[in-house]
């Protein structure tokens, strides 16, 4: 059986190595996504402009109950209104099954439940907090500005979490219950400065985790480049031993076959020098 030529094994064992990296690097790459920071994104948004979008602008109006910011800070804004979103989606905003306004209700209806579920905002627990019925306003206006106030309020979540590394005081006993302080700050009704925050605030944790990414696969490739850098050089070592025992018979053979082919000459020579001895002695 031939024996695998030095090039052989070196391309066996690169091919391995290789496919153990590129195994291994996308694995360690990878943001494993936590149920509550990654549970709301872009896209559910942008389906909630589709769906303002395809509401009639005039012609009709809705009345709804919501919640009014007034002095509540982001959380316990957000903590009090999701539910009356629900509410609202229940209510006033019904599609034929199906169509594409039905599936972005649908999909926005199951994120508030996601939410609920994976314990992301806790209910309201009327035993430690007052149930935030002081910040109650009923609202007559048109589908669209409903859907914008809904839009601010998803617009403030998202923000929240991605900004926040902590997690999130969902304790609103005190706000609740308290009196509006003096200077009242209102939510405005127009969601372009949340969304221009958040955006800003996105692209500052976007270009924070773009160059941690890039500093954490330097550091993995530096690795596994160290690794393999070692383990070539552990096994040529140990290829050219066993190149080394394989050679050693072999040059040993040669070393017998030159040896007996310089004692035949010597022999041969020796039997000429007595062939010769003999004539002269005899021609003498």
């Amino acid at each position: 059986m031939n024996n695998p030529t030095p090039l052989h094994f070196y391309k066996t064992k690169g091919k391995n190595v290789c496919v153990l990296m590129l195994l291994c690097v996308p694995l360690s790459m990878m943001d494993i996504p936590g149920p509550c920071k990654h549970a709301i994104t872009m896209d559910h948004l942008l389906q909630l402009k589709q769906l303002i979008s395809n509401q009639l602008r005039t012609g009709c109006s809705i009345t709804y109950t919501f919640i009014e910011r007034k002095h509540l800070s982001i959380v316990c804004y957000v903590k009090a209104t999701l539910p009356r979103v629900l509410e609202l989606f229940n209510v006033h905003f019904k599609y034929t099954r199906g169509s594409g306004s039905a599936q972005t209700v649908v999909s926005i209806q199951n994120l508030i439940f996601n939410i609920y579920s994976q314990h992301c905002i806790p209910s309201l627990n009327e035993e430690l907090e007052e149930n935030p019925v002081a910040f109650e306003r009923q609202y007559n206006e048109s589908p669209v500005q409903a859907l914008q106030r809904v839009e601010e309020v998803l617009t403030l979540y998202l923000h929240l979490i991605t900004t926040t590394n902590a997690p999130v005081n969902w304790t609103c006993e005190q706000e609740y219950s308290s009196n509006p302080p003096p200077t009242v700050t209102q939510l405005t009704t127009s969601t372009e400065a949340a969304v221009g925050l958040f955006g800003q605030n996105a692209q500052e944790s976007f270009s924070d985790d773009f160059y941690r990414l890039g500093f954490i696969v330097v550091s993995i490739c530096g690795g596994f480049l160290l690794l393999l850098t070692a383990y070539c050089l552990l096994e040529r070592k140990k290829l050219q031993r066993q190149l080394d025992r394989t050679r050693m018979p072999s040059d040993w053979g040669l070393q017998v076959v030159e040896n007996f082919e310089i004692q035949e000459e010597a022999y041969q020579m020796n039997d000429q020098r007595t062939q010769l001895g003999s004539h002269l002695s005899t021609a003498f």
